[in-house]
């Protein structure tokens, strides 16, 4: 299973970063490879951007199903459209000890079917640094905000 985990603080206030990552059509466009997205409903939403799996590159649909949501957490599972991957992440913000905020980007994908054995090592690669480049422009958009 793949993960990437990734935490930047954030010179920001609170109020300003909940706003934010409550609003899915503001970060969506910022999906490294972001194609364009669907809003389905007030929690589901259709996301397609171009992966570059090393020396594949295609299209992956993907639908982001919220599970849950505060004014400081996102939860949300992921089912693909395109390939057989599913997944879950979330975004939440912390407050640290000396008062600073930290958006927080979490994801986990996983490949099944007779494709698996060769997508997951794929995944394993591709996901933590799509979440690392997230979190760096969805705090590079809120900060300019």
């Amino acid at each position: 299973m793949a993960t990437g985990y990734y935490g930047k603080d954030i010179s920001i206030q609170k109020e300003k970063l909940e706003e934010f990552i409550q609003n899915r059509e503001q970060w969506a466009v910022l999906i490294p490879g972001y194609l364009h997205h669907e809003l389905l409903n007030e929690k589901d939403m259709i996301w397609v951007f171009q992966g570059d799996f090393g020396i594949i590159q295609k299209a992956v649909k993907v639908e982001l199903k919220v599970k849950k949501s505060t004014s400081h957490q996102v939860i949300f599972d992921l089912e693909g459209l395109s390939d057989p991957i599913d997944g879950d992440g979330s975004f939440e913000i912390k407050q640290n000890q000396d008062g600073s905020i930290q958006l927080i980007g979490n994801l986990t994908m996983k490949a099944s079917g007779f494709l698996s054995a060769m997508m997951n090592p794929v995944l394993n690669n591709f996901v933590p640094p799509l979440v690392e480049q997230l979190v760096e422009e969805m705090a590079v958009k809120v900060v300019k905000e």
